[in-house]
């Protein structure tokens, strides 16, 4: 009975599923809120390009929070393999960093062993996938559904996903701190 109960729990211990904060991942050393000259930076020293390769947004928009132009992402692709990556503005306010990291994106073309490879090297470097043992859609995150295999809700946390070729870190903390900031700034007190 007692061996019954030691293996119950065994069971019960490995079944839950894994918790990581995603926020301490890179992709090919870049990580969420890291802003624009530092992630400029760090791409051109892990593919051994000049910083000027990584090519920025042709057309940026006006950030809504400093008022200004700015990029709303860098991208660098070669043969075959592109890396993403979109900013927000940084909130609170820096002047002399405006930018932060909330979304990479790194992809390589679709074949079979490419994505058999893209999960094993994922499964390498980052650990057991939080939503494990589904292996169609790899998540990682802070706060896994209670059912095996169900993932991860990219609404309030951090999540690495690797889904076929394509893997995808996303931090939605920059684009709520954004959504606040603008929110705030349309607040007023009625002056009738």
């Amino acid at each position: 009975m007692f061996a019954a109960a030691g293996l119950l729990a065994v069971f019960s211990v490995s079944a839950q599923p894994r918790s990581v904060d995603a926020r301490e991942f890179d992709v090919a050393g870049v990580k969420t809120g890291m802003g624009l000259d530092a992630v400029r930076q760090v791409m051109a020293r892990h593919f051994n390009i000049a910083a000027d390769a990584v090519k920025s947004d042709p057309y940026p928009s006006v950030n809504p929070v400093t008022g200004t132009k700015l990029p709303s992402y860098l991208v660098y692709e070669a043969g075959n393999e592109k890396l993403l990556v979109h900013f927000e503005p940084r909130v609170p306010v820096n002047a002399a960093d405006p930018l932060a990291v909330s979304q990479i994106i790194y992809e390589i073309p679709w074949t079979q062993s490419n994505e058999a490879a893209m999960a094993q090297r994922a499964v390498t470097r980052y650990g057991e996938p939080s939503n494990a043992p589904n292996s169609m859609k790899q998540e990682w995150c802070e706060s896994p559904s209670d059912n095996p295999g169900m993932g991860c809700s990219m609404r309030q946390q951090a999540v690495l996903s690797v889904s076929g070729t394509k893997l995808q870190l996303h931090d939605p903390a920059w684009s709520q701190a954004r959504i606040e900031f603008l929110r705030n700034q349309q607040s007023a007190s009625p002056g009738f």
